[in-house]
């Protein structure tokens, strides 16, 4: 028995310790797939950029993980891909997880990659026009608050808007903002907190936390913009959440235009055509219901370039498709298993989507009164009908199109976005990649003097291959490297410690991207 105890011990002594997960291993997969978010001022309810940020919500980041909830993205990607898709590698997600499991240990500090530094907006440049909203103080006591604010643009000549970025002093005090223009004097400022309806006669854009902002293609192939007369207003309607009452709300609105007298520019129209508010618009208690409503299109073929579905607490599934009602030909839409009212955004086509003449937009939202619900707001559920307060319910489709020039079905928009100008690379990122292209890998990584970037499935260079790479706050930088027949062989050189993104470019073609840390 003293032998078995004694080569036991030395079993012990001898055998290797396995290392354990600490912050220091998972922080690569917080900064790639949380921070953009998940930072202060990000929108999100709290920070991913340190180990005290997060440490406390360690069961929460293992239940939305486990559940497929986050990174949220509601489309069902197998119905129909996004420019802006969001996902988390499997090996990311096993990576965070591993490190839950293993005791959330924080390691060394001194080893931890340093954390992205964001810029305080997400598109680059300076703006045309910045218009700061009045100090306000939210009105939304018991109930949630709508408010219009109108204030003149001064613009002495019509202008294209190219983009728009909506930037708030808190985006929790915003559960969304509709953002439109008009001519002078035709809306007034309507801070009575029950300003309902949406006024102007040109639509922008909307706005909800979390979101990228409004951003139209202005290359050589597609130049597309919203018009805008001289002197009009611009005028923003502010849904504010309920329980908000008393706290400061400020906005700077970011406007990007066109230059004066630019040729070739697309005009984008905003449309609502799926929208349901019929009387037996109501959900009892205790049940499951769906409602479904169409709407004939225009009568000239249109160019959609992005959807913004929208619904409230108890709608759990969306579907959206576009028919021709002779020969029921079907162009898909949107399609969402999984609706969350917390994380509402625009999905934008990866290319143009046509839709002929004589074709009828169709759309069925599903509603799920029922104990079991996770998002019902009531316990018990309650009588919930068609309404404008987040405890009501909506269903409200709508789209952004230009009218259809032939040639449309085949622009790319992803290719047109990711070399952008406007967009600040590591804010946006364009996660589209993993569903149609070779993903890639470095190693190592973090890189110390040389590492090789290669392929998941096989993939070969041509000569003409770029590789690019920016930092995470969005700067381009130059580094050395070596094109091979199935990899790339980069040098650290004289690349600072920080986080990098980059693209790898085979003429107008993006063959992928990822990321790198230098230390």
């Amino acid at each position: 028995m003293k032998k078995n105890i004694s080569s036991l011990l030395i079993l012990l002594i001898t055998s290797p310790v396995f290392a354990q997960t600490t912050y220091n291993d998972i922080a690569p997969a917080l900064y790639n797939n949380c921070t953009s978010c998940h930072r202060p001022g990000g929108g999100a309810p709290f920070s991913m950029l340190s180990y005290n940020d997060i440490s406390p919500w360690t069961t929460a980041i293992q239940t939305v993980l486990n559940n497929g909830d986050m990174p949220p993205w509601a489309a069902d990607t197998s119905y129909l891909h996004f420019s802006n898709e969001r996902f988390i590698s499997q090996a990311d997600r096993d990576t965070i997880l591993a490190w839950i499991s293993d005791g959330a240990l924080q390691g060394n500090p001194s080893l931890l990659p340093p954390p992205p530094n964001y810029p305080q907006y997400q598109l680059n440049g300076t703006p045309d026009t910045i218009i700061s909203l009045p100090a306000f103080y939210s009105n939304a006591g018991a109930n949630d608050a709508y408010n219009t604010f109108v204030i003149p643009l001064t613009l002495t000549q019509s202008r294209f808007i190219r983009a728009i970025e909506l930037v708030p002093n808190n985006p929790a005090l915003i559960h969304h903002a509709i953002i439109n223009a008009d001519t002078a004097g035709k809306v007034a400022t309507d801070t009575s907190g029950n300003s309902y309806t949406i006024l102007g006669d040109i639509s922008i854009g909307t706005y909800a936390p979390g979101t990228r902002p409004v951003i139209f293609p202005g290359s050589a192939q597609l130049k597309m913009g919203v018009a805008i007369p001289a002197n009009a207003e611009f005028i923003m309607q502010i849904h504010t959440p309920a329980g908000t009452q008393g706290q400061p709300l400020s906005i700077n609105v970011r406007l990007y235009f066109y230059n004066p007298g630019e040729t070739g520019i697309r005009p984008v129209y905003n449309f609502v055509p799926l929208q349901y508010w019929e009387n037996d618009f109501w959900i009892a208690p205790g049940t499951i219901k769906s409602f479904s409503t169409e709407q004939a299109t225009f009568p000239y073929p249109i160019s959609i370039y992005s959807a913004f579905p929208h619904s409230h607490q108890i709608c759990t599934e969306i579907l959206n498709f576009a028919y021709d009602t002779t020969t029921f030909d079907t162009t898909r839409l949107m399609k969402i298993d999984d609706w969350d009212f917390e994380h509402q955004e625009y999905y934008y086509y990866r290319n143009l989507v046509t839709i002929p003449t004589g074709y009828k937009f169709s759309s069925t939202h599903k509603y799920d009164n029922t104990s079991s619900n996770p998002n019902n707001p009531f316990s018990p559920p309650q009588l919930i009908t068609g309404g404008l307060y987040s405890t009501d319910e909506m269903l409200f489709d709508g789209f952004q199109f230009i009218t259809y020039l032939p040639g449309d079905e085949s622009i790319n928009i992803d290719s047109i976005l990711s070399t952008d100008s406007l967009l600040t690379v590591g804010i946006w990122e364009n996660y589209s990649a993993a569903a149609t292209m070779n993903t890639s890998t470095v190693y190592p990584n973090p890189v110390s003097d040389r590492s090789t970037i290669t392929f998941s499935k096989k993939q070969s260079l041509s000569i003409n291959a770029e590789l690019r790479v920016w930092t995470i706050e969005g700067k381009a930088v130059n580094i050395a490297y070596q094109l091979k027949k199935n990899s790339i062989e980069i040098q650290k050189s004289n690349l600072k410690p920080n986080l990098y993104i980059y693209q790898i470019i085979d003429g107008s073609t993006k063959i992928s991207s990822g990321k790198f840390i230098v230390r």
